[in-house]
C-alpha cells in the first residue's frame, strides 16, 4: 500500500514521487523473493511494492532532514543573536533568585511572587554590564512596589528596598515616584493587570519605565558605574503585593525596539514548533472528518479499508507528537506558536456549531498522543496565557481582546476531557475561574475623556445629569457583551450530561470544587483557628471587586437555571440536606448547635422525617467519619503540628524537605482526591447545591466589596454638603462685604480692600477643592453604577435575599429540625438585608427607596419578628445577626412600616423579645432596636446625629445612614449605627398595652433598665474623675485610646437607657403613675433619684464632666451635655405631663412631684441649666431639705388638701465654681430643639416651683431617724428575725434581688412598718416578680 496521498494531506508535500526514480531506495525493499537457482535481475523497487514499515522509515528520515536543514538556516541568526547578548552574566534560563530566609511565596516556575513580609526583595538570576536590555512585569496587586536595577553589591533587608541604596534604582506606581537614594516625583499611577517594561541602557546610563506599551519618560540619565558593577533586575514588595515577571521566557506584550530581553528568543525551538504545528493541525482536520462522519453514519463495509488510513494517520501522529514534545515544553513555544495558533483557527461560534472541528481534533490528537502530564502541562500554561491577556489593564473602551481570550477558553472547555480536567486542576486553583469572570475596570484618563469636567454630576456641583447618565449607559453596553460571554462560559462549565460510569459530569466536577473553593475563601474569618487555616488551599485572598462579580454571575446562572431546567419548582434549598448530611458545611456549625449533638437530641424527629433507614445509614455514615476524623487529627497532633510547617525558608530542622510551596499548607503535595460520584449529577440536589454555594460565597467574599461601594457614595453626600455650606457662607459674606462696602459711614481704606480679597481667595479655594475631589468620584461611581454594582446585580442580590428567606422559612415550619439550619443562613440576613436596602443605592436622597425589593424585605420582617427570640437559635452569633437584621429594617422607614405589616404572631413576639428583662444577654442592641421606633418622638430627640453650635438653622443637615465597620468589612454593633428618625406610633402601643397589662412582666423590665442605667452611669462618672485626676496631675497627659472608648460607650449607653425609660413612661404612664400597682413607688422613686444624681452631676457646680467636655477631646467628642440633659428632661416632662396638661386648682403635691423634690440630689439650679440661665442658688448639701412629711410637723400646709398656708422663704449659703469653658443653652440648636420645647422646661420649672413651696418648710429628722442605706429618707421598716431598720423604698428594692438582710446576711422572714403592718413575708407571694425567661 502507498501512504502518499495520504503523506500529500498531512505534510503538503509529495517526496514518494521522487522515490520512483531514485535508486537510493532501492534496497529497502525487503519483500521481494531471491531466486538461489536464477540469476537476479537487477529493478527499482516500486513505491506500491513497499511496505509501510519502510515508507515510514523514509518519513520519519526526511523530518530529520527538515530539522537539520531548519537548523542550518537558523545558524547565522542564533549567532548574531549571541553576539548581541554578550554583555550578559547568567544561564540561560532567567528566573527569580530566591534564597530561603525571605518570606515570600514563589510559583512552581519561579516567575511569579507574593510577599508574607513586611518589605522582601529578589532579584534575577542573571546581570548585565552593558549593551541594552529591558524585561516586563505584570502587576497583581497596585501596593507598594519598587520596580528595577540593582547591583551586585547591594545589601538589602526589611527597611530598605531596591531604590534606597547607591547602586540601585526603582519606580513606585503606587505613590508616583522614583527612587535612588532620594524620591522623585514620576510616571503614572499604576493599577492591577497593567504591564510595566522596565529598560536599560547601560552604555548610554539610562533606564526608562513603560505602561502598557506607552513610555512615561526617562527616570534615570545617570548610572553609577564601574569596575566590577553589574545591573540585576530586581523587585521590591510591599505585605500581600504579587507581580509575574517575564524576563523573555515568553513574548513580550510590549516589546520595545531596540532593547533585548534578558532571556534570549529560542530561535530554533520556535521555528520546529511552528513546522510541526503545520503538520499536527492538518492531522487534526482529518481526524475530525473522519469523527463527524463516524458520528452520522452508521458502520459500512468500508470500515476496514477506513481503519487502514487511519492507522496510517496514527503512526504520522505518533510520529509528529514525538517530535512536538521535545519543543512545546516552553511557555514561549506554547504562547508564541500553539496559542497563537489556536486564536487563527477558529471561533467560538463556529466550535458550538461544528462539535468535531479541527480544535477539538487537535486537543483529542494531544490528548491521545501525549503522556498526561505532558498534556496537563500544556493546558495549564494555555490558560496562563488566556488568563494574562484577559487581567491586562483596558485600552481605551475596546474589550475585543479580553472577549476573544474568554472565548478561547470557552472553545477549549467545550472539549470534554480538557474541561474536566481544567475543572479538576486548574480554574479553581490561585482564583483563575474568579479573575476569568471579573471585569477590570477603565483607566482614569479614559474616564476623563469619556465624562469631561464640564459634564460630572453630583448634587453639590450641580452638572449635567442627563449627560453623566448617558455616559454610565454607555459603559454598561460595552461591557455587556463580555458579562454574555462569561456568563456562557459559566454555563459550558455547568454541562450535566458528559457523565460517564467511569467519570462524573462537569456540573459534579464544578460543584465539588466549588465548595472547596468558597469554604477555602470562608476561612479568612476565623484567622485564629488554626486547624482550619492549615486545610485551606487559598494562598491569598481574593480581591473584594473580585468576589462579587463572581458571585453576581454566579447567582444569575443559578437563577437561570431554575428557570430552564425546573421552571415549576419553588427556587429554595431542600431542608431535608441540612438533616441528612447532603451538603457538607465543614466548619460552620448549625443554629441549634454542633451538628453530632443535634443528631443525638434529635433522633426521634430525623426518624419520623426521613425514615429509619435513611437515618441509620447518616448515623454509619458520622460513625465512621468519626473514626476517620480521630486517625487524621492524631497525625495532625503528632506530625502536621503548625510548628513543624516551613515558612520558605525557615526550616525546623535539618531533616525537614519542606519546601516553599508548604507556606502553611499541608496539602501543597496535592490534593485529595475528589470524592464525586460518577455519573450526572441529580438535577434539584445540583441546583438545590447551587444555590447554598451562592450564599456561601456570598457571606464569605462576596459582600465586602459593596460597602465600599457605598462609602464612595457617602462621601460624595458629605462633600455635597460641604458644598453647600461653602456656597451659603460665601454668598453670605459677599452679601455683608457689598453691604459695608456700600455704606456711606465707613472709609474702606487699601488693608479692607486686601482682606476682603484674600476672604473671596479662600473661599474660592475651598470651594474648589471640595469639587475637585467631586468630580473624581463622580468618574469613579461611573464604573460603579454601570457594571460593578448596577441595577441587574441589585435585582440578583434581592432574588438571592427572597430565595434565602424561603429557604429559611421553609425550614422553621419543620419543627425542632430548624436547628439543623447552618448557621451561615442566618448570619448572611443582616448583610444581604444592608446591600439590598442601603449599599446597592448610588444616591443618597434614594438610599432607603426600596420598592422593588418590598417582597423581600416583608419576607424579612415576618421572619425577624417570628424568630426573634426563637429558642431553637442557640448560637450567638446567629442571636446577634437576627439583632443586626431587625437594626436594618428600624434604620429605614420601608423597613419599619414593612414590621408594622407583618402578622400579630410575629409583632407579638417581637415586643416580647426586646421588652426581656436586661440581664444575662446582649441588651445594648435590643434597647438600641427600641430606641429605633421611639426616636423622632422623644424631647429633643428627632436626629440620631449630634448637633452642632456652629450649626446654622433651624433644619437638621439631610444625610443618610451612616455605618460603622471593622476592617474586614463586618458589622461593629448597632449602637454605632447613625440613621434617620423613622418612629412608630404602632410599636410604641404595642409596647405601652404590654406593659399595662403584664405588671410583673412590667416591673422586671424597668427594674432590669434602672439597675443597668445605674451601673453604665457609675462606670461613666468613675471613668470621668479618673481622667480629670489624671490630667490635673500631669501636663500634656496622652490617655489610653482604650480607656476613652470605654468612657464614651458607658454614656452612650446611659444616654440610650435614659431614652429607653422617656419611652416607656410616655407610652405606658401607668407603670409609675398608677398607686395601685404594687411596685409604682419603688420603681417612681427609683427614677427620681437617678434623674436627680445624673443632673446634678452634669450640670452645676461643674465638675468631672465640665471638665471632660472643655478638654475636647476627639475621642470623646459624643460626650456632650445635649444628649444627656434632653433625655433627662425628656424623662422629667414625661412624668409631669399629665400635671402640666391639667392644671390643677388649687395646686397639690403630687405623688410623682413629691418625688422628684424630696430627692436629696435635686435643685432648682440643675433644671435651670439646660435654660442657660441659673437663677437658684446652689444649696450645700446639709441644708437642702429632708423630712419626714409629717403634717403635724408642718403648720403652713393644710394636711387634707396639701394647699399651701404661708410659704417660707429659703435662705442658704451658696456654692462658688469656676465658669465652664463651653457653655450649654437650649436655645442654641434650634435645628434639634423647638421653641415649644424650651416653654415646656420653663413650664416644668414653674410647676416645680409652686409644688415646692408645698415642701418648703420641713423638719429636719435626726441623722439617727434617716435610713442607713439611702441617709435620706426616715426609718419606716423592720425586718425579722434580725431586727435592723431602713425606709421602705431601699428594702424593697434590695428584695427585688436578694432576700435576705442587707446588714447581716441573715434570711428575712418578713418585714413590717413602725405602725406594725405587714409588708413582706416569705411564706407569700409578694410584689416583686420573678423576671420570666425568653
Amino acid at each position: 500500500m502507498s501512504i502518499s496521498k495520504l503523506f500529500v494531506k498531512v505534510f503538503n508535500e509529495d517526496i514518494f514521487e521522487q522515490l520512483e526514480q531514485d535508486p537510493l531506495y532501492s534496497d529497502l525493499d525487503d519483500d521481494l523473493e531471491a531466486n538461489c537457482s536464477t540469476v537476479p535481475e537487477t529493478k527499482l523497487a516500486k513505491l506500491s511494492e513497499l511496505s509501510v514499515t519502510k515508507q515510514m522509515t523514509i518519513v520519519r528520515s526526511w523530518l530529520d532532514d527538515k530539522f537539520q536543514q531548519i537548523q542550518t538556516d537558523s545558524n547565522e541568526e542564533i549567532r548574531r543573536l549571541y553576539m548581541e547578548t554578550e554583555n550578559r552574566i547568567g544561564p540561560d534560563l532567567i528566573i527569580f533568585d530566591v534564597d530561603y530566609t525571605t518570606t515570600v511565596r514563589v510559583s512552581s516556575d519561579r516567575l511569579a511572587l507574593r510577599s508574607q513580609g513586611s518589605f522582601n526583595t529578589v532579584r534575577a538570576n542573571c546581570c548585565v554590564y552593558g549593551g541594552r536590555w529591558m524585561y516586563e512585569i505584570h502587576l497583581h496587586t497596585k501596593g507598594v512596589m519598587q520596580i528595577g536595577w540593582a547591583s551586585n553589591s547591594c545589601q538589602f533587608n526589611e527597611n530598605s528596598g531596591v531604590g534606597d541604596t547607591k547602586w540601585s534604582y526603582s519606580y513606585d506606581g503606587s505613590k508616583q515616584q522614583i527612587w535612588h537614594i532620594s524620591t522623585k516625583k514620576y510616571g503614572d499611577k499604576w493599577q492591577i493587570g497593567d504591564v510595566i517594561g522596565v529598560t536599560i541602557d547601560v552604555d548610554r546610563e539610562l533606564i526608562e519605565y513603560y505602561r502598557n506599551g506607552r513610555s512615561m519618560g526617562v527616570a534615570f540619565n545617570k548610572l553609577q558605574k564601574g569596575p566590577g558593577i553589574s545591573f540585576f533586575a530586581a523587585i521590591s514588595l510591599g505585605y500581600t503585593q504579587g507581580i509575574e515577571a517575564n524576563f523573555g521566557n515568553r513574548p513580550f506584550m510590549y516589546p520595545v525596539a531596540g532593547f533585548q530581553p534578558l532571556m534570549a528568543r529560542p530561535i530554533l525551538k520556535l521555528r520546529r514548533a511552528n513546522l510541526l504545528m503545520n503538520y499536527l493541525v492538518n492531522l487534526a482536520g482529518i481526524f475530525s472528518k473522519y469523527n463527524a462522519q463516524a458520528a452520522a453514519t452508521p458502520p459500512s463495509e468500508t470500515e476496514a479499508r477506513v481503519s487502514t488510513k487511519k492507522t496510517v494517520y496514527c503512526i504520522f501522529a505518533t510520529l509528529l507528537i514525538e517530535k512536538f514534545t521535545y519543543e512545546i515544553f516552553d511557555s514561549y513555544i506554547i504562547e508564541d506558536v500553539l496559542l497563537s495558533r489556536i486564536y487563527g483557527m477558529t471561533t467560538l461560534a463556529a466550535e458550538k456549531e461544528n462539535r468535531h472541528s479541527v480544535l477539538q481534533g487537535l486537543l483529542s490528537l494531544f490528548w491521545n498522543y501525549m503522556e498526561g502530564d505532558e498534556i496537563k502541562f500544556v493546558l495549564r500554561k494555555l490558560v496562563n496565557g488566556l488568563l494574562g491577556t484577559f487581567t491586562h489593564t483596558i485600552q481605551g473602551l475596546n474589550f475585543e481582546k479580553h472577549r476573544q481570550a474568554l472565548e478561547m477558553l470557552h472553545c477549549l472547555c467545550l472539549h470534554e476531557q480538557t474541561r474536566k480536567y481544567l475543572l479538576e486542576h486548574k480554574l479553581f486553583k490561585k482564583h483563575c475561574i474568579a479573575f476569568f469572570l471579573y471585569i477590570h475596570p477603565l483607566e482614569f484618563y479614559i474616564m476623563e475623556e469619556l465624562l469631561p469636567d464640564s459634564m460630572a454630576w453630583t448634587e453639590g456641583i450641580d452638572g449635567p445629569k442627563d449627560k453623566y447618565l448617558t455616559v454610565v449607559d454607555k459603559v454598561r453596553k460595552v461591557t455587556e457583551p463580555l458579562y454574555v460571554a462569561q456568563k456562557d462560559l459559566l454555563s459550558t462549565l455547568l454541562i450535566n450530561t458528559d457523565g460517564t460510569p467511569e467519570s462524573p459530569s462537569s456540573r459534579s466536577i464544578f460543584l465539588t470544587k466549588l465548595r472547596r473553593y468558597v469554604f477555602d475563601l470562608s476561612m479568612e474569618q476565623r484567622p485564629f483557628h488554626a486547624f482550619f487555616f492549615m486545610q485551606s488551599s487559598i494562598q491569598h485572598p481574593l480581591d473584594a471587586p473580585v468576589a462579587l462579580a463572581f458571585v453576581c454571575i454566579l447567582i444569575d446562572q443559578v437563577r437561570t437555571m431554575f428557570k430552564e431546567e425546573m421552571p415549576s419548582k419553588i427556587v429554595e434549598v431542600n431542608s431535608d440536606y441540612f438533616i441528612d448530611g447532603s451538603l457538607d458545611y465543614m466548619h460552620f456549625d448549625r443554629v441549634g448547635g454542633v451538628l453530632s449533638h443535634l443528631r443525638k437530641v434529635h433522633r426521634g424527629d430525623i426518624d419520623a422525617r426521613l425514615g429509619a433507614d435513611r437515618t441509620q445509614e447518616i448515623y454509619d455514615d458520622d460513625r465512621q467519619n468519626l473514626r476517620g476524623n480521630e486517625a487524621d487529627t492524631t497525625l495532625y497532633l503528632l506530625g502536621e503540628n503548625i510548628n513543624n510547617v516551613a515558612v520558605v525558608g525557615h526550616a525546623q530542622g535539618g531533616n525537614n524537605t519542606t519546601t516553599y510551596t508548604h507556606y502553611l499548607n499541608p496539602r501543597a503535595n496535592g490534593p485529595p482526591a475528589v470524592s464525586t460520584t460518577p455519573g450526572n449529577a441529580d438535577m434539584e440536589s445540583s441546583l438545590c447545591e447551587l444555590l447554598d454555594l451562592a450564599i456561601i460565597f456570598y457571606y464569605s467574599a462576596g459582600h465586602k466589596y459593596i460597602v465600599k461601594i457605598a462609602s464612595v457614595r457617602d462621601e460624595i453626600a458629605a462633600l455635597n454638603e460641604m458644598l453647600k455650606e461653602t456656597k451659603y457662607y460665601r454668598e453670605d459674606i459677599e452679601r455683608k462685604l457689598v453691604a459695608l462696602e456700600q455704606h456711606a459711614t465707613v472709609c474702606m481704606n487699601e488693608n479692607h480692600q486686601h482682606v476682603m480679597g484674600e476672604l473671596r481667595s479662600k473661599f474660592s479655594q475651598r470651594q474648589n477643592v471640595f469639587a475637585t475631589r467631586s468630580i473624581s468620584l463622580s468618574r469613579k461611581q461611573i464604573w460603579l453604577r454601570g457594571v460593578a454594582l448596577n441595577g441587574h446585580r441589585r435585582s440578583l442580590l434581592i432574588w438571592l435575599l427572597e430565595r434565602m428567606l424561603r429557604t429559611l422559612t421553609s425550614a422553621s415550619s419543620t419543627g425542632s429540625l430548624f436547628s439543623f439550619v447552618p448557621e451561615v443562613y442566618v448570619n448572611t440576613l443582616p448583610i444581604l438585608l444592608d446591600a439590598v436596602m442601603d449599599f446597592s443605592h448610588h444616591d443618597l436622597r434614594t438610599q432607603f427607596e426600596a420598592s422593588d425589593a418590598e417582597c423581600g424585605v416583608n419576607s424579612a420582617a415576618e421572619f425577624l419578628g417570628q424568630h426573634s427570640a426563637d429558642p431553637r437559635i442557640v448560637l450567638a452569633s446567629c442571636k446577634d445577626s437576627l439583632l443586626q437584621a431587625l437594626g436594618t429594617l428600624t434604620c429605614h422607614k420601608s423597613g419599619v412600616r414593612a414590621l408594622e405589616r407583618t402578622s400579630k404572631r410575629a409583632q407579638n413576639a417581637l415586643v416580647r423579645a426586646l421588652l426581656r428583662p436586661y440581664e444575662n444577654r446582649a441588651w445594648g442592641q435590643s434597647n438600641w432596636l427600641l430606641l429605633r421606633f421611639w426616636m423622632g418622638e422623644g424631647y429633643a430627640y428627632k436626629d440620631s446625629r449630634l448637633p452642632s453650635v456652629w450649626q446654622g438653622g433651624s433644619v437638621p443637615l439631610h444625610q443618610g445612614l451612616c455605618r460603622s465597620r471593622s476592617k474586614n468589612e463586618t458589622h461593629t454593633g448597632l449602637l454605632h449605627n447613625v440613621a434617620p428618625a423613622n418612629p412608630s406610633k404602632h410599636f410604641q402601643r404595642l409596647i405601652g398595652a404590654r406593659l399595662v397589662e403584664d405588671e410583673p412582666f412590667a416591673t422586671a423590665f424597668l427594674n432590669s433598665v434602672l439597675s443597668q442605667l445605674n451601673w453604665a452611669f457609675s462606670e461613666f462618672i468613675l471613668l470621668l474623675q479618673e481622667i480629670q485626676n489624671t490630667a490635673q496631675r500631669q501636663e500634656n497627659t496622652l490617655f489610653e485610646p482604650k480607656q476613652l472608648r470605654i468612657c464614651s460607650m458607658c454614656f452612650e449607653l446611659t444616654v440610650s437607657l435614659m431614652r429607653c425609660l422617656e419611652m416607656i413612661i410616655t407610652v405606658a404612664p401607668e407603670v409609675v403613675t398608677d398607686d395601685s400597682r404594687p411596685n409604682s413607688d419603688l420603681l417612681l422613686n427609683r427614677i427620681c433619684q437617678l434623674i436627680s444624681q445624673v443632673l446634678s452631676r452634669v450640670t452645676v457646680p461643674p465638675g468631672c464632666f465640665q471638665f471632660v467636655v472643655d478638654m475636647c477631646s476627639a475621642d470623646l467628642n459624643a460626650v456632650t451635655h445635649y444628649p444627656i440633659i434632653t433625655a433627662a428632661l425628656g424623662i422629667l416632662l414625661a412624668l409631669m405631663q399629665e400635671e402640666l396638661e391639667n392644671e390643677m386648682t388649687p395646686q397639690i403635691v403630687t405623688r410623682v412631684s413629691r418625688a422628684f423634690l424630696t430627692d436629696p440630689s435635686f435643685q432648682f439650679a440643675t433644671l435651670e441649666f439646660a435654660l442657660g440661665e441659673i437663677r437658684t442658688p446652689l444649696l450645700e448639701q446639709k441644708n437642702i431639705p429632708r423630712g419626714n412629711f409629717d403634717p403635724s410637723a408642718r403648720p403652713h400646709i393644710d394636711p387634707l388638701t396639701n394647699d399651701v398656708r404661708v410659704p417660707l422663704p429659703n435662705n442658704s449659703k451658696r456654692i462658688r465654681a469656676d465658669p465652664p469653658i463651653l457653655k450649654f443653652a437650649l436655645n442654641d440648636f434650634p435645628s434639634h430643639v423647638s421653641t415649644v420645647e424650651v416653654d415646656n422646661v420653663r413650664r416644668l420649672i414653674e410647676s416645680l416651683r409652686v409644688k415646692q413651696t408645698l415642701l418648703s418648710d420641713i423638719t429636719l429628722p435626726s441623722e439617727d431617724s434617716l435610713c442607713p442605706i439611702c441617709c435620706a429618707k426616715p426609718i419606716t421598716a423592720v425586718f425579722t428575725p434580725c431586727r435592723h431598720q431602713s425606709c421602705s423604698d431601699c428594702i424593697m428594692q434590695h428584695m427585688m434581688n436578694s432576700k435576705v438582710c442587707f446588714y447581716c446576711k441573715t434570711t428575712i422572714q418578713t418585714i413590717e412598718t413602725l405602725d406594725g403592718t405587714l409588708i413582706y413575708s416569705s411564706d407569700e407571694v409578694v410584689p416583686s416578680p420573678v423576671p420570666e425567661r425568653a
